[in-house]
């Protein structure tokens, strides 16, 4: 917490104008904690709340005391709900009772206060002696506040497994059907499913559905919200009657019916009846179990008691029901479906079909609408207005003002309704032509007549009675479905074509009946019958993982290779967990449940789960368009998200694992990803780039909407220079802030780009990093207004982001860079981590907009958690990341794309003895970097870099000119590699002419590596610099060119397309390269007029002060390659060459440029020839007669340059004669042999 009280320090020092709400821990310990809040206010988003989560003793969440000082006006509009400091969630987690505290400098709607404490007294406890366990340790402390206390307030949780259910071996028939009722099933037709000789007992029979009684359970668990909500039973057994069974032998007219409920319906609480739109399947599933042990029986449906006659009976019953067709989702998000967009002027009507209502009562009706506007207003606040009309009879108006659903009920007077069809028309008479909204839904409930066509439901009207009731119709069967699982037989009596029940109503509930008659029951559809399944393969206590991988059957091989790669990781299959924990319907909570079950049950309990799959918000493929692979969490219908949080979430809104997404949509995706998992963390490339972090900042300047958005525009880089603070010495940091950037306009509708930026945010990838982290405006396929990286159907920047397997984590404080969950759209994030063997190796990044002081807050959290206490987290990713979930709306908003059992590549091992000797440091002189080793031998990279110097930008905000001020980092001094040995570190490095001079002083930075790829990084900080004597050299740097296996390069010589060129570069001092304007190290082409400072990429040989190399990719396309090199050395002596070179576009063979000389010679000569391939060169000379008098022999030359000597003897050894000869040169390779033929003379 010291960290944030400096911080809160320096923004004050420095004035810095983006101050927003900072907080600082004055107190902890067991009696209470003690929070001091600070606020300057520069914009209405340093009125925002931040979210803190606090351990707790007890469930009881404690008093807030607030003395507050400095209270303020304020002209800003905010959020009504959000303008008091109050705890706003109050959940177990991982063991802990955890309060989420909401911290707000407003207590009123026009004021804010500067300054205030806050302190919370605990209730006295008895210290407990519980040790909280590696998943504690790894999850929770993260995210809890006042850890170093409430550790020691976990509970520990008794090993209380659940029940396993028993269910009987036997063959599964799968049936689905969609919507409430009585179904029915034939003999046959279950016979003919078994295809069976034996003969079936069908009193055996059973019929089992998911306990969730054919719904969902997703909505209410994750969007509603329950605390401690325990694991449900898998399946439940329902009460069938089976008409012919008491034969014991199932023959082909038996019927076999039952009561069901479809994914959708009207649901029953006590006297309150509702309808549940299932939002996530559309068929729901039972299972008819024909059991191994025929000797078993099945539940059947009892008949009720008669019940005496009596002077009360009625005909008439309560009927509901409800038209609801969702067809398109306004928003693209959320779990807001409506029907159709009724515009300004215009209606939709709803066709209703009544039967026989009772015309002396009146019926009662809700209906929903949905806002939406036709062109999106900032704050979505376009004012609806909506009429409902029944024939001449107005029901009801409606009026609101945002995207969210809105509901109104209305009642129709006795005498309106009428027996057969009647429409209502809903008209939009808003006046806003902008005003687009969509009829979602209409519920009635009316009272009808008893009289039977088909089967129907009804309820009684009344309550408290014995009560008859007379139903027109014959031969009918009436079951009270109140308990729908467990239905009741009613006895009926039947005379003159009425059939009459006698029940007793109780007080409390409302009674459900249905009529039918067994002729007129539907089927349910009937799948593939199988033998036993297994409905414990994971709900069970014997299984253990660390990491769970859940998936797509059909992924699971492509996943393997991962499986294998970790500890004790193991992959389960999506349908499996359906199976298991949702009776096989596709609920999404059972998801939860699994997990849940494997922290309450499995003897290992696993940290990380990894969703192996794409997502999106369409669950029931409403568009057809949709590919869920694993689906995720849409939160909310008008403000709304997508979340794998609460997936995780046991008992609330804050995750008690780690997760990550990778959006897979193909096993091919999915074996592209795997091997560069596997690929990267088993070869990780070696060198500095692990120890680099990039911050790259917005540029201030954009957009010009409000006056208080400049603020907002130079918090990016303020906010990115807060982050640089929480770094240690030991980790470079690399600043590419946009101000730095020329702005070109693009002729677009903004106007502005800056391609430099985009350039030199490439071009560190390449040269590598081990994060990059952004701050600034976004979306989901863009940084930044000045398209600093985009993906459209103009350019694709994915395609240049090149990182040669040097894979960074990247972390984006953006708005919807991961919005993964859109359908026909992909964003940047995904496709980013999709990019087979590059791009990323996971992205951190929020997949809806976020405010910038919850940005930054979280971003702190994230890079405090990565770098707590000046060393590096040796934490997986995904517990990284919980540091950010505290229970606060915009925590659920970061996501985890990429394996959350992935570690940081950056090096935990800190050597913290290192020191520079001498202590002072003069240019051109060497200094001698010592330490201690963990390690026997190895090698290792320094880099030795310049103080950072205090810059001011200057740039137009809305015609005006603005100042930035930020720290510059200093220059690189020197970059190489060396080796070690006896644990002793020793290497040298030269510091150049070129230093900045300025107050702050130069550090050292290294890493090094063992045998068996142990790493280990340090530093030494503080180094002064001064000026040095004179250097008498003059001379510049010689560059020579070479291949990558060694060979030397000269004008016209020939390189093989794909293969890189090294440029090498040396001299006695050194090679500068501060970068220092005038001094750069530039590589152009001077036939298509680039140039690059080519610094970045240099790195002196090991343990050399004197010559390091550049490699340059060359390109695939070009036939010819022109360098031009301008390098200068350390004493600022500069040198310039260039090379022309031809660039092979085959590997067919060939001889070039063979001469033979000197010609004529008298002892000696050379044959020099070039290879565009390896080949064997055989030399033969012969006389001009053609006689063969000496074979040069056979010797396998490299693609290059090559000479080959003779000494003018023949075969024996004797000088031949004076005169002239003929030679034949042969290459030869394969099937491929080329022959050239000369002419040479002998004179002595």
């Amino acid at each position: 917490m010291i960290t944030f009280r400096i911080l809160f320090l320096l923004l004050i020092l420095l004035q810095w104008i983006e101050a927003q709400t900072n907080w600082d821990i004055v107190l902890s310990n067991k009696n209470e904690l003690v929070i001091e809040v600070n606020t300057i206010l520069t914009s209405p988003d340093d009125l925002k709340p931040i979210e803190l989560l606090i351990g707790l003793p007890t469930k009881s969440l404690p008093q807030i005391l607030l003395q507050s000082y400095g209270e303020t006006g304020h002209g800003y509009e905010i959020s009504r709900e959000k303008i008091k400091t109050e705890w706003i969630h109050n959940q177990i987690v991982n063991g802990l009772n955890t309060g989420t505290l909401r911290i707000s400098p407003s207590e009123n709607l026009g004021s804010y206060f500067k300054r205030f404490i806050i302190r919370i007294p605990f209730e006295d406890r008895v210290k407990r002696v519980s040790i909280p366990t590696l998943v504690q340790k790894t999850l929770l402390a993260p995210k809890i506040l006042n850890w170093k206390e409430a550790q020691h307030w976990i509970e520990p949780r008794p090993r209380a497994m659940k029940k396993i259910q028993n269910i009987p071996d036997g063959i599964w028939i799968n049936l689905s059907l969609r919507k409430d009722g009585m179904y029915k099933l034939t003999g046959k037709e279950i016979l003919d499913k078994v295809s069976s000789n034996t003969n079936l007992d069908p009193r055996s029979l059973m019929l089992f559905t998911s306990s969730a009684f054919g719904r969902d359970r997703t909505y209410e668990l994750t969007n509603k919200l329950f605390n401690e909500y325990s694991i449900p039973e898998n399946l439940v057994e329902l009460a069938i009657t089976i008409q012919g069974e008491s034969d014991g032998n199932l023959g082909n007219d038996d019927i076999l019916y039952f009561y069901a409920h479809g994914p959708s319906g009207f649901d029953q609480t006590i006297d309150n009846v509702s309808w549940h739109q299932n939002l996530y399947f559309t068929e729901s599933n039972y299972w008819l179990l024909i059991p191994s042990n025929t000797t078993l029986r099945g539940n059947r449906v009892q008949t009720a008691n008669i019940v005496q006659d009596g002077p009360l009976n009625i005909d008439y019953g309560l009927s509901y029901l409800h038209f609801e067709t969702d067809i398109e989702n306004p928003q693209g998000s959320g779990l807001a479906w409506g029907n159709t967009i009724i515009r300004q002027g215009g209606l939709f009507s709803q066709t209703v079909n009544l039967t026989e209502p009772v015309s002396s009562t009146t019926a009662h009706g809700l209906m929903g609408m949905i806002g939406k506007e036709s062109v999106s207003t900032r704050y979505g606040n376009t004012k609806h207005k909506v009429e409902m009309s029944l024939g001449d009879k107005e029901l009801v108006n409606m009026t609101w003002s945002n995207l969210g659903m809105h509901y109104a009920d209305f009642i129709i007077g006795s005498g309106v309704l009428v027996n057969g069809d009647q429409t209502f028309k809903i008209t939009n008479n808003g006046d806003n032509p902008n005003s687009e909204p969509l009829f979602d839904f209409l519920t009635l409930s009316y009272t009808r007549k008893l009289n039977y066509q088909v089967p129907f439901e009804f309820f009684s009207p009344i309550q408290s009675n014995d009560m008859t009731f007379n139903i027109m119709g014959s031969e009918l069967k009436v079951w009270n479905i109140t308990y729908g699982t467990t239905p009741e037989n009613l006895p009926l009596t039947s005379k003159d074509n009425i059939t009459s029940m006698r029940v007793t109503l109780p007080a409390d509930t409302l009674q459900h009946f249905i009529t039918f008659k067994i002729a007129d029951l539907p089927s349910p559809t009937l799948n593939a019958s199988t033998g036993p399944i297994e409905l414990n393969r994971l709900r069970n206590t014997t299984m253990s993982a660390n990491h769970i991988i859940i998936g797509p059957h059909s992924f699971s091989s492509a996943a393997a290779p991962l499986v294998n790669h970790r500890t004790n990781m193991v992959y389960v299959s999506l349908s499996q967990i359906y199976l298991e924990f949702s009776g096989g319907n596709h609920d999404p909570i059972a998801i939860r449940h699994f997990l849940q079950w494997t922290q309450e049950n499995w003897t290992q309990k696993p940290t990380t789960v990894l969703f192996l799959g794409d997502a999106d918000f369409d669950y029931r493929n409403i568009t057809g368009l949709s590919n869920i692979q694993v689906p995720t969490i849409e939160v909310g219908t008008n403000y709304s998200h997508a979340t794998d949080d609460r997936l995780v979430a046991f008992n609330g809104i804050i995750p008690e694992m780690a997760t990550g997404r990778f959006p897979a949509r193909s096993p091919e995706e999915v074996t592209a990803f795997v091997e560069k998992i596997i690929s990267f963390e088993t070869n990780i490339p070696p060198g500095t780039w692990k120890q680099r972090i990039t911050l790259v900042a917005d540029d201030p300047a954009r957009p010009e909407r409000e006056s208080y958005e400049l603020l907002v525009g130079k918090s990016h880089t303020n906010n990115s220079e807060r982050l640089a603070k929480l770094i240690p010495d030991f980790i470079e940091i690399n600043k590419l802030y946009m101000v730095d950037y020329p702005e070109v306009n693009d002729g677009s509708t903004f106007g502005v780009t800056k391609p430099s930026a985009t350039q030199a945010l490439f071009d560190q990838i390449y040269s590598g990093t081990a994060l990059i982290n952004f701050i600034g405006h976004g979306n989901a396929t863009q940084w930044a207004q000045e398209k600093l990286l985009i993906i459209n159907e103009n350019r694709n920047d994915i395609l240049s982001i090149k990182a040669n397997m040097k894979l960074p984590i990247w972390v984006a404080g953006t708005c919807n860079w991961g919005h993964f969950d859109a359908i026909g759209k992909e964003s940047f994030a995904e496709e980013l981590l999709r990019s087979e063997m590059d791009g990323a190796s996971a992205i951190i990044t929020t997949t809806r907009g976020i405010t910038v002081s919850s940005n930054i807050q979280y971003l702190e959290r994230i890079f405090g958690e990565i770098f707590n206490g000046d060393s590096v987290t040796q934490k997986t990713l995904g517990s990284v990341l919980q540091s950010v979930k505290t229970g606060g709306p915009d925590g659920e908003l970061f996501h985890l794309f990429g394996d959350p059992a992935m570690r940081l590549p950056i090096p935990s091992q800190l050597i913290k003895d290192s020191k520079v000797t001498p202590d002072t440091l003069e240019t051109l002189a060497v200094g001698t970097l010592s330490g201690t080793s963990p390690f026997e031998q190895g090698e290792g990279y320094i880099i030795f870099q310049d103080g950072p110097s205090t810059v001011t930008k200057s740039f137009n905000y809305a015609s005006s000119q603005e100042e930035i001020t930020y720290l510059q980092n200093g220059p690189i001094l020197f970059r190489g590699s060396f080796t070690f040995s006896n644990s002793t570190l020793s290497p040298k490095f030269r510091v150049p002419k070129d230093i900045t001079y300025t107050k702050n002083p130069a550090k050292v930075r290294f890493n090094i590596s063992g045998l068996k790829n142990e790493e280990a990084i340090g530093s030494v900080s503080g180094i002064p610099l001064s000026l040095g004597k004179p250097s008498n050299d003059t001379d510049g740097p010689i560059i020579t060119f070479e291949t990558e296996s060694g060979r030397i390069l000269r004008s016209g010589d020939h390189l093989p397309s794909g293969e890189n060129l090294i440029i090498r570069l040396s001299d006695p001092l050194g090679i500068n390269l501060t970068g220092e304007k005038g001094h750069e190290l530039m590589v152009s082409d001077p036939l298509t007029q680039e140039t690059k400072n080519v610094i970045d990429q240099f790195i002196y040989d090991t343990n050399s002060l004197k010559t390091g190399t550049i490699p340059y990719k060359v390109s695939i396309e070009s036939d010819v390659l022109s360098l031009h090199i301008s390098a200068w050395d350390n004493a600022n002596n500069p040198t310039e060459t260039q090379i022309d070179l031809i660039l092979l576009k085959s590997n067919i063979l060939d001889l070039l440029h063979v001469l033979n000389f000197p010609n004529p010679f008298s002892r000696k000569t050379q044959f020099t020839f070039e290879l565009t391939n390896d080949a064997d060169i055989t030399v033969d000379i012969y006389t001009l007669a053609g006689r063969l008098i000496k074979s040069i022999h056979t010797q396998n030359y490299t693609l290059g340059y090559h000479r080959i000597a003779w000494d003018g003897r023949d075969e024996y050894g004797s000088l031949l004669a004076n005169g002239v000869y003929l030679y034949k040169m042969t290459a030869e390779k394969g099937t491929q042999k080329i022959k050239h033929f000369g002419r040479l003379a002998i004179y002595r």
